[in-house]
């Protein structure tokens, strides 16, 4: 049985983002600077060719940055929509692996959110003095945010899962474009894709975890709300 998800985002303005921002502790990452963060990667970006860009917008929290290009191809004649994160060179993608296989992760319960963040950033802060790796503003933030995103947030679906203008998520099997319903553009293709099964499988046991349900071959569907009230 191949492996897909459906998430329907709760109908509201800042999806997941609606959670954190009203948490007085939560101030670990300051919003200023993911914002500018973002607004710098989405003035970098460049669309492939043969794509021609029609709308930008960057998408923020305290805890991601990251932008958004909805593209338009003339000879086709379709739109698509591409995710631009920070980028990672071999070594920090390493450093980010290494850091991650160091951390206790579990669920997060939605009303400890933000003591979970702190507690998280505590450790990757150890973590990092204890490999001697030294890293400060935008290159923390970066290697920050990919930790984040694949412990406590939505790993390739994180960009996503924060954009108030998507209105479902959906995933049909490994190497299989994402494809999300967006209240401008409605069905669009992105350029997020889980390339392995392996990959794909985790993330969607992860995902029934955060929502404190259980998924397996003997029961491999599920029904279940997320911690910001979406449904999957």
């Amino acid at each position: 049985m191949r492996t897909s998800f459906k998430i329907s985002l709760k109908k509201r303005g800042v999806g997941v983002f609606e959670i954190i921002k009203r948490s007085s502790k939560a101030e670990w990452l300051d919003e200023e600077t993911t914002r500018n963060l973002s607004k710098k990667l989405m003035e970098e970006y460049k669309p492939p060719d043969g794509w021609f860009e029609v709308e930008r917008y960057p998408v923020y929290s305290k805890f991601v940055f990251s932008s958004i290009h909805i593209l338009y191809n003339e000879k086709n004649n379709e739109f698509e929509y591409h995710v631009n994160e920070p980028p990672l060179d071999e070594e920090e993608r390493q450093i980010v692996n290494d850091v991650i296989k160091k951390l206790e992760y579990y669920p997060v319960n939605p009303k400890e959110i933000s003591d979970k963040y702190e507690a998280l950033r505590k450790k990757v802060n150890r973590i990092l003095d204890d490999f001697r790796i030294k890293k400060e503003g935008a290159d923390y933030y970066r290697l920050l945010y990919h930790i984040v995103k694949k412990t406590i947030l939505y790993d390739r679906i994180t960009p996503l899962m924060f954009d108030p203008n998507l209105e479902d998520i959906s995933c049909n099997g490994p190497r299989i474009p994402i494809y999300v319903f967006h209240r401008k553009y409605t069905n669009l293709r992105t350029n997020v894709v889980f390339e392995e099964e392996s990959e794909l499988d985790s993330f969607v046991i992860n995902l029934a975890q955060k929502c404190g349900k259980h998924i397996s071959i003997a029961e491999p569907m599920v029904d279940a709300t997320m911690p910001d009230g979406s449904r999957i």
